[in-house]
């Protein structure tokens, strides 16, 4: 408490995009709807991502980048990505504190996860993070801000501080203008941030709202100022929490809105710009609050989103429960084989896992893996062998890919994103059959084949089959059609996995 109260406004933006990649080919096949641009990712740089940082915006706010999405700027726009780590480094010399957050890996529901996958995507998440903005997150940015209370044990078993949720998220009435402490079943606390729900909806859904910074800092800031803390002279802060995509790809000129807002806006409105990192260390929590579990911001049934399906989607959605089903039991073979097969080869097949993503991305030279991960502190003996070894690693690796959250988000199965995530699963498949000759094909098209769109027809396996045909025996011979399929899958000439 202080003698004059301290108003405090971070904006939140949530940087991600799926991958789009054919898991074959590591290309984007072209997409129609985003012309005059190749793809969804280049006409969203162009509108969002690029802007965003030549204005310096991510310096001024609190964000997550995606990993999948920060992995395919250091590629196609390294001068973008460069800008937004720029942005993390100037905050956190001129604060201490920095801008960015972590996300967990795939945009994985965390919820729905196994308790070993749970940590696989926050340390990925962790270790994806650290490479690119040169230290250690403080906090992390959940998918869908979906948790349960094995969540959020999960990332404080991480070492993460902090993560950002919805007011509804919580149990019982909060204050949002403060943050509070989630007790964890082994009685440790995880500290949450509860973003202003109202104001935040009403920014990214209502259109007039953001077309005045000006009068967005005086007219509807001060609503959400708790005024009995104002009159105790105690500092407050107004979370707005949104799609990064806001600024300028979902809402044309809104970057130049936010930074006139974070720049002259709100100072002029006397409210201060800041980011979570730099509020935390200040302004510990000093409440408990407890957690309603499973939650997240865009479902209003737990996470039936993701899994049995619900009205926050129109139409049927009964394929989301066939296809969770398929990838969770592709899941299980996929760790089954994975166990049993790099027993010769790893001291730890799950530690190893964790560690993968830094030999694949390079940050961990292959002999200093072997020398932690391998058997006896060795690689195997031989080069097919570590050939082997490596290849269920990636199979792990893009077993993970088809869990990403958007391909259950929306309507319907037959649409681009469910077709990624089997996609996915396909080449998961091809993994195992390459390097161990063990068919996970045949049961998963059984399971898949159970998911059908109700608005056009095809079932799971029918969207399997119409992913370009591969070369050679990169999958199990298919025998029967899938039972309920609506076609015998076969591989066409022509398609586009993603």
């Amino acid at each position: 408490m202080s003698d004059v109260a301290h108003q405090y406004l971070c904006i939140y933006g949530h940087f991600y995009q799926p991958p789009r990649e054919d898991p074959f080919t590591a290309q984007i096949p072209p997409e129609p709807g985003a012309a005059p641009f190749q793809n969804f990712n280049e006409k969203i740089t162009a509108e969002c991502y690029g802007p965003n940082a030549e204005l310096g915006n991510f310096e001024r706010i609190s964000f997550d980048l995606g990993p999948t999405l920060a992995s395919w700027l250091a590629e196609q726009h390294p001068a973008v990505l460069r800008r937004i780590i720029a942005s993390d480094q100037a905050r956190l010399r001129a604060t201490g504190a920095g801008a960015a957050l972590a996300q967990a890996y795939n945009h994985t529901i965390l919820p729905l996860a196994t308790p070993r996958d749970k940590l696989t995507q926050i340390r990925w998440g962790l270790q994806d993070f650290e490479q690119r903005f040169g230290r250690p997150a403080q906090g992390m940015w959940l998918p869908e801000t979906a948790a349960d209370l094995a969540t959020l044990a999960a990332l404080h078993a991480c070492g993460v501080t902090y993560t950002v949720l919805a007011p509804w998220q919580a149990a019982e009435p909060i204050d949002p203008t403060e943050p509070y402490r989630v007790r964890l079943p082994n009685g440790e606390m995880m500290t949450v941030f509860f973003y202003a729900g109202p104001l935040s909806g009403s920014i990214s859904f209502e259109e007039d709202i953001t077309n005045n910074a000006d009068h967005f800092a005086t007219s509807y800031l001060p609503h959400h100022i708790n005024a009995e803390k104002r009159a105790r002279g105690d500092d407050q802060l107004i979370i707005v929490a949104t799609d990064g995509e806001l600024y300028g790809h979902h809402k044309r000129w809104r970057d130049q809105f936010l930074s006139r807002l974070t720049q002259t806006s709100a100072p002029a409105a006397g409210f201060e710009v800041v980011t979570l990192d730099a509020y935390l260390r200040d302004h510990p929590p000093t409440r408990e609050v407890r957690l309603r579990e499973p939650s997240a911001w865009s479902c209003a049934h737990g996470v039936a989103r993701w899994s049995a399906g619900c009205g926050c989607t129109p139409g049927d959605s009964s394929w989301k429960p066939a296809l969770r089903a398929a990838f969770d039991g592709l899941g299980a073979r996929l760790d089954e084989v994975f166990a049993r097969e790099t027993a010769p080869y790893l001291s730890d097949p799950w530690a190893a896992r964790d560690a993968y993503l830094s030999l694949r991305e390079g940050w961990l030279a292959p002999d200093a893996f072997w020398a932690r991960y391998g058997a006896r502190g060795k690689a195997p003996a031989r080069p097919e062998l570590e050939t082997r070894a490596v290849r269920l690693l990636e199979a792990q690796f893009i077993g993970q890919w088809m869990y990403t959250s958007c391909g259950f988000f929306f309507e319907d199965l037959d649409r681009i994103e469910p077709r990624n995530d089997i996609a996915f699963a396909r080449r998961a498949i091809s993994l195992i059959w390459e390097a161990t000759g063990v068919d996970l094909q045949a049961d998963f098209l059984r399971v898949v084949a159970l998911a059908r769109s109700a608005r056009s027809g095809p079932t799971g396996a029918d969207i399997y089959a119409a992913l370009p045909r591969l070369a050679g025996d990169a999958l199990p011979p298919l025998s029967a059609p899938a039972a309920g399929s609506a076609a015998t899958p076969a591989e066409p000439s022509s398609g586009s996995a993603a």
